[in-house]
């Protein structure tokens, strides 16, 4: 009888959290929400941040990150990138990307060990990531209007959070998406000025 009990305990315990989990994951990765706009937001946080100035308009700069068959070009940090399942057009559609990374590790490029699902795509952002649960991971890039719209900052940063958030992003591994994404958003930068 004991046994019994205890078996079903576990199993609401167990259907709770599940529920739980997928309720977190509709809202809290795919509402609307302030995104980080300054790495002073991220000082001393597993929050890997980048900026740059683009000159050219952020409708330029969307269009030319949302085509992805052209990545290869210009992109050397996820030289390819695709769309798995779904509509990145419809977030109904619960679309997932094919990537493939290169941080510089032993093996890279490497495909990546998940298919993020896309949370959000707008004019203003553009956001991919994972949620497990003990550990999320978004990747949020911005285009913001400046120079009454004839330039774009462009904001492209990686935030971990979770319980095993400090085991997966340690400053070293922090200290390399920096670098790895100044070197992506550079490169988007000429490719979005050159190619305008």
């Amino acid at each position: 009888m004991k046994l019994a009990i205890t078996t079903l305990l576990i199993s609401v315990l167990g259907l709770s959290t599940i529920a739980q989990n997928t309720t977190n994951q509709k809202t809290k990765m795919s509402k609307k929400t302030s995104y980080i706009k300054q790495a002073i937001e991220v000082t001393g946080k597993t929050t890997a941040f980048t900026e740059i100035i683009i000159n050219a308009s952020p409708e330029v700069v969307r269009a030319k990150f949302l085509d992805f068959k052209k990545w290869s070009d210009w992109n050397t940090v996820f030289p390819k990138i695709s769309v798995k399942k779904g509509n990145i057009n419809d977030l109904t559609t619960k679309p997932t990307l094919d990537l493939v990374i290169n941080f510089g590790r032993k093996n890279d490029p490497a495909p990546a060990p998940v298919n993020p699902k896309v949370y959000e795509n707008s004019p203003e952002v553009f956001f991919w990531g994972v949620n497990w649960g003990l550990l999320k991971a978004e990747h949020v890039h911005i285009f913001e209007s400046i120079d009454a719209g004839k330039k774009t900052r462009f904001i492209n940063y990686e935030k971990m959070s979770g319980l095993m958030k400090g085991l997966v992003m340690k400053p070293a591994m922090r200290e390399n998406m920096v670098v790895k994404y100044n070197t992506m958003n550079t490169a988007f930068k000429k490719y979005c000025e050159v190619s305008k």
